[in-house]
């Protein structure tokens, strides 16, 4: 019995696309049967008893034969023709089956066929009837898009007898100029960090226009930014970019509140007062961006500058157009507040108890029930329940307020899009998607069918990690992005594409699979359907006339990349990750030339600080490794030293001072012209796409992001050491940049 019911799981993870086992830093790691289960029971298929198990299996099995047709298929247009699989009842021979395509221009194609031309592919029965699927052959529509199509005949089952046809490109779109050979280069910012003495402590959208500026003036066609997306009102100090509350709109702290019209009217009492001018300074001149005080500051600023709002028909038109996932957006910010502010939740012994994470204090659990939908009852269970609706009609100015605030943001990025246009940057702005949302979301809230709010995105052991890190975002169930014909996650890639010249999808390996943790359970991988998902991006790229990067960093299948390539989606190449067995870099000609290059990522030390190993000593001191650990990263980085001087003087590129030689190669010291070389080196990359970081170029030695970590570390907060106006005099910028614009044009 016991045997029946582990194959019965296995069999059932099988067909919910979980991997039963995966390579990680250590070795091979099988997923356990508890593991399995829980992944099971998050996606909806419960099977804590050999019952449950049965019943999902069936359940599992039986669904294709429900529907005349699937949910949807995605096809190439370069493939020409298609296999459509069509249900029928079985025992039927002949009969005619007339199928139509209603294209998203609205023609209309028909086809007309029999019964015995559509060989049989599989067969069921359910209860006492006999079903078969046969295969119905098209001609690709050659028009790319969202088309319908439908069938008819008395054999074909009644249900679901219309479907999505998504047709999609072979490639992703490709720059004129990159296809006629040209290796643009640019910045990648953390949009947060940029300082100026205009913005209000944190870097905006004003400044983000300016760096389209400094980027035409050092001859750099690229601005890349962080993702930008949907922050928590009630909590502005969950600052991580990565875990927002929605990727469809986007952040008002990056909104300039003094470049609104009005502000200069509606502010002036307000900018006056001492406690308002004290605030501002504090915010301004602190090291780190102090996102409390900022959205404090903005959000006061901002509902003075609403009071005096009287209407704007690009007002509306954002309204219309953001639907009900703006509507939910803003109800979330409404009620997250809501909850904070006015209820005075507190938690409980038992709350401790229940909390996702075991070792999670009270002022863990105060937060989460200010931020998280599941704190506030099952009246707030979804924005569709009674008592949320009636709390949208109650405060729906409040509502319109946030609403306000989205459409202010969205007006200041477009401004800086357009400025990067108006600059001649070839590329533009460079926007990053991120895997996944916070599973406690707006994003979320809305659509709970569709994300496994039970588990959460991450990653398998590593050597800095050696319990894996769980990121605290969620995935999509791959079976209900199929059903909904991948509605939602169109909408995303749209909404990041629409005005970027170029998308870095993050985790890029979430096309083919991610690893999903269960609460209290190891993790394990979930499939996606890696040829529709590719297929959706290819097709949003082209129609939004946006490049794609995908980063491709950690542990990747070995078959992918070869997929990315195919797509004309860029792998995306970091230097430090380049090394042989033996510890050797790599030499550059081995690199793609379909791909993006950098010397690092914010999620790794910047060069200053990679040389001086000031990473390994921060690690060690919050507990990130303990001391054995620590001697050995020392040891390693040391060589990893000799590796680099080894590697940039096959090119003649020598850095190391020979008076100073023992303390620059121990890393007490940072060479002077390291940094310089290294970007002078990697300027020669075959690789079609470079990224500079303004923070190795400035010789910054904090990294923005140390992965898992939380409080231990400021994490997303340093600021840049330079004003973006400072940067056009700086010196390194000028000699750093000329020698990587004469390289890269050569």
């Amino acid at each position: 019995m016991v045997l029946d019911y582990e194959k019965t799981v296995d069999e059932l993870a099988e067909k919910a696309g979980i991997l039963p086992e995966f390579e990680a830093e250590g070795g091979v790691y099988p997923t356990s049967f508890e593991t399995k289960k829980a992944l099971l029971k998050a996606l909806g298929l419960p099977a804590d008893t050999p019952k449950e198990a049965s019943a999902s299996l069936r359940a599992v099995s039986e669904k294709p034969f429900k529907r005349a047709l699937p949910p949807v298929m995605v096809v190439r247009r370069e493939q020409k023709t298609a296999e459509i699989p069509v249900t029928v009842v079985a025992g039927t021979k002949k009969g005619a089956l007339s199928c139509q395509i209603v294209l998203e221009n609205g023609k209309k194609l028909s086809v007309k066929t029999n019964l015995s031309d559509m060989p049989v592919s599989e067969k069921a029965t359910i209860g006492r009837q006999k079903y078969e699927r046969r295969a119905l052959k098209i001609e690709v529509p050659e028009q790319l898009g969202y088309h319908t199509l439908s069938v008819s005949g008395d054999a074909v089952i009644k249900q679901g007898r219309t479907m999505a046809l998504i047709v999609a490109p072979e490639k992703c779109y490709m720059p004129e100029m990159m296809q006629n050979g040209g290796k643009p280069w640019g910045f990648p910012v953390q949009l947060y960090a940029l300082r100026s003495d205009r913005n209000w402590g944190i870097g905006d959208f004003t400044d983000l226009k300016e760096m389209n500026a400094v980027a035409k003036t050092f001859g750099a066609d690229i601005v890349g930014i962080n993702p930008i997306n949907v922050a928590f009102a009630a909590n502005w100090e969950t600052a991580s970019p990565y875990y927002s509350s929605s990727r469809l709109f986007l952040n008002p702290l990056y909104i300039d509140v003094e470049a609104v019209d009005g502000a200069k009217t509606a502010l002036k009492k307000w900018k006056a007062s001492a406690g308002v001018k004290a605030r501002l300074k504090k915010a301004k001149e602190s090291a780190l961006v102090d996102y409390a005080t900022v959205g404090a500051l903005k959000t006061e600023a901002l509902r003075l500058l609403f009071a005096a709002f009287k209407g704007d028909k690009d007002f509306d038109a954002f309204c219309k157009e953001g639907g009900k996932e703006l509507d939910s957006a803003a109800l979330y910010q409404a009620l997250s507040v809501f909850f904070v502010n006015d209820r005075g939740l507190h938690a409980s012994s038992d709350d401790l108890d229940q909390a996702v994470n075991p070792v999670a204090t009270v002022e863990d659990l105060v937060l989460k029930k200010g931020t998280g939908f599941k704190s506030w009852g099952k009246a707030y269970a979804s924005p569709d329940t009674e008592q949320a609706r009636r709390f949208a009609a109650e405060n729906a100015n409040e509502i319109r307020f946030y609403k306000f605030m989205f459409w202010i943001a969205d007006r200041q990025f477009q401004a800086a899009c357009d400025e990067s246009k108006k600059q001649g940057l070839e590329i533009g702005l460079y926007q990053d998607l991120a895997v996944g949302v916070a599973s406690e979301s707006a994003e979320t809230w809305g659509a709970q069918e569709l994300f496994a709010t039970r588990l959460s995105i991450g990653s398998p052991p590593d050597m800095f990690n050696a319990n894996g890190q769980e990121w605290g975002v969620a995935p999509m169930r791959p079976d209900v992005m199929r059903d909904e014909a991948y509605a939602s996650y169109r909408r995303i890639l749209s909404a990041n594409m629409k005005r970027a010249g170029a998308v870095r999808i993050d985790h890029v390996m979430g096309l083919v699979r991610l690893f999903c943790i269960p609460r209290g359970e190891k993790g394990a991988y979930i499939k996606y359907n890696v040829e529709d998902m590719i297929g959706i991006v290819a097709l949003e790229s082209c129609r939004n006339k946006c490049l794609v990067v995908g980063e491709d960093l950690g542990v990747v299948p070995d078959f992918f990349r070869g997929m990315l390539e195919k797509a004309g989606i860029l792998s995306f190449r970091v230097f430090r990750y380049e090394q042989t067995n033996d510890g050797r870099y790599k030499p550059l000609d081995s690199y793609p030339k379909t791909a993006l290059v950098a010397a690092g990522t914010h999620d790794m030390p910047t060069l200053a600080g990679y040389w001086l190993g000031t990473d390994i000593e921060i690690a060690r001191k919050i507990g990130l490794m303990n001391e054995e650990r620590a001697i050995a990263a020392r040891s390693a980085r040391r060589k990893d030293r000799f590796a680099v001087v080894e590697s940039l003087s096959r090119s003649g590129r020598w850095f190391v001072d020979s008076r100073s030689f023992e303390a620059e190669i121990n890393g007490k010291e940072l060479p002077r012209r390291f940094v310089e070389k290294l970007y002078s080196y990697l300027a020669t990359a075959p690789c079609c796409l470079l990224l500079v970081q303004l923070e190795d170029i400035l010789e910054q030695k904090e990294q923005m992001n140390m992965p898992g970590t939380n409080t231990e570390y400021p994490n997303w907060r340093y600021k840049l050491p330079k004003t973006v106006s400072e940067l056009y005099d700086d010196e390194k910028m000028k000699r750093f940049c000329a020698v990587i614009r004469q390289i890269r044009q050569s």
